[in-house]
């Protein structure tokens, strides 16, 4: 089986490469539990602040030339979030001791660096898990089962918030309401929003007992749950802002496929994660599951994701980078350069890595990304189900010529969040060619182009949802050396 799916991937791969398309979501995760992405080092005076602050900076860089345009930034962790939050406590990894200040807000600092490198920065949520017993006792009093011991369950060490009892959408929901209503956020990013891996021995008997309708079954319960908790969130965000885009990390099975190896580790088979129901239904953007295995387990199940979806959200097919690692699988660059291809032969909206310091770690994947994968530039997909109206085109753009570059200035049109702007060497530039996508992300109405190098320009306005406007067009054939404007209208 494994041989014959890598000469499958082989011969779609020359395709696929070159295929590179003008809308894909290229994602990362970057994980601030234990520190393991960032920060290296807490901070504990106003010094080591400005050393974090450069050490994101640095990371961000590296995430902006890998060719990536968005960031999955892990906010909330086991009861403490990166942020100023009058719901929970600091995270002791960001100052060094629990609910502490590092002296700068983490969360808005790397959405303001994030927009300043063309990034959307999707705050993302660790949901269910609370932490070890040993962190929440090192919380003392602002720990999550201090403040709300009626909303939590221990298992095995562990703590967690219990699904089933009725407060725990709402609290979640108030996280995620305080985070989109503070923060310039592209996204809520909802991961482990599901029961814990000992599902069978989750402690929630009384309150299925208490909670749950007459006949209803335990699982069918637990499913309900979960899918009560999505839906909570996704009203609150969208009553602050509909183009805040709600996705969630589901497992990277979504169910089992017959003629597959079995397992029942899936969404549907120990999970309660009705992934498919959250989009048809419109309670998630896009979905990015969690598909860290290969061969047999990870393309028909990729394939599998992309049909479920019928057009209600996209998938973004999460790619397990760690994997690589000796002990954690010990993958070549061609599984992951296999399953790359594959998210674009089938049809999935994007890729997103777990994680980002696994990511910079293995020098030919970055160069393999770099320099072929994501060479050209892409847009972040288009959300799906909008209903207000396009923006208008930019209607006048003009060129000027001088010895410093050539410069593109446009009026501002109402409803655009940015600019994208394209550019050809020919008389005629094809919008539709990702080799003319010069800039992806302009917030402001003047790009300046290094001097005669093209001949057409074309630029576009994008509104908040990603939906692109039709271009104006300008083509500079007859263009004199300096200092003259043409206009589009």
């Amino acid at each position: 089986m494994r041989k014959f799916l890598i000469i499958y991937i082989c011969i779609l791969s020359a395709i696929a490469t070159l295929a590179s398309p003008k809308y894909e979501m290229r994602a990362v995760w970057l994980t601030t539990n234990w520190g393991l992405d960032w920060p290296s080092q807490p901070a504990r005076n106003a010094r080591e602040a400005v050393r974090q602050q450069e050490e994101l900076r640095r990371l961000l860089d590296e995430v902006e030339a890998l060719g990536f345009n968005t960031l999955f930034f892990q906010a909330r962790i086991r009861g403490e979030v990166f942020y100023n939050s009058e719901i929970e406590p600091w995270s002791r990894i960001v100052s060094g001791k629990p609910g502490v200040s590092p002296g700068y807000d983490p969360l808005a600092f790397v959405v303001a660096e994030c927009h300043r490198r063309g990034l959307e920065c999707h705050a993302w949520m660790v949901s269910i898990p609370v932490g070890s017993v040993k962190q929440v006792k090192q919380q003392g009093a602002s720990a999550l089962p201090a403040r709300h011991p009626e909303m939590c369950v221990k298992l095995k060490g562990e703590w967690y918030l219990n699904p089933g009892h009725p407060a725990v959408a709402d609290y979640l929901a108030s996280i995620a309401e305080e985070i989109a209503d503070n923060y310039d956020v592209d996204g809520i990013h909802l991961d482990y929003i599901r029961y814990p891996d000992e599902m069978g021995a989750f402690p929630d008997a009384d309150t299925y007992q208490r909670y749950a309708p007459e006949d209803m079954a335990l699982e069918d319960w637990r499913v309900e749950n979960i899918s009560h908790i999505v839906r909570t969130v996704c009203d609150v965000v969208k009553d602050i802002d509909e183009a805040i885009m709600v996705s969630t990390a589901p497992l990277g099975r979504y169910t089992m496929i017959d003629g597959m190896p079995p397992s029942e580790w899936c969404c549907t088979g120990g999970a309660s994660q009705d992934v498919v129901q959250w989009m048809l239904e419109g309670y998630n953007d896009f979905v990015a599951p969690m598909m860290y295995y290969r061969d047999s387990n990870f393309f028909p199940y990729l394939n599998d994701w992309v049909e479920r979806t019928d057009g209600e959200g996209y998938v973004v097919a999460g790619l397990g980078a760690y994997r690589m690692e000796r002990g954690e699988g010990d993958w070549s660059l061609d599984d992951l350069r296999h399953q790359l291809q594959a998210t674009r032969h089938y049809g999935a909206a994007g890729q997103a890595f777990f994680r980002l310091q696994h990511l910079l770690r293995f020098p030919d994947l970055a160069q393999f990304l770099s320099g072929d994968f994501y060479r050209y530039r892409a847009l972040v997909p288009p959300m799906v189900k909008v209903h207000a109206p396009l923006a208008a085109t930019p209607p006048v753009v003009e060129l000027k010529s001088g010895y410093s570059g050539d410069t593109l200035v446009w009026q501002p049109v109402d409803a655009a969040v940015r600019y994208a702007v394209y550019a050809d060497v020919s008389d005629s530039v094809d919008i539709e060619d990702v080799t003319n996508l010069v800039y992806t992300w302009v917030t402001d109405t003047t790009v300046v182009l290094p001097a005669m190098q093209y001949r057409s320009f074309a630029v576009t306005a994008i509104d908040a949802y990603r939906r692109e406007t039709e271009p104006c067009y300008i083509n500079a054939r007859k263009l004199p050396h300096y200092n003259v404007s043409l206009f589009c209208k």
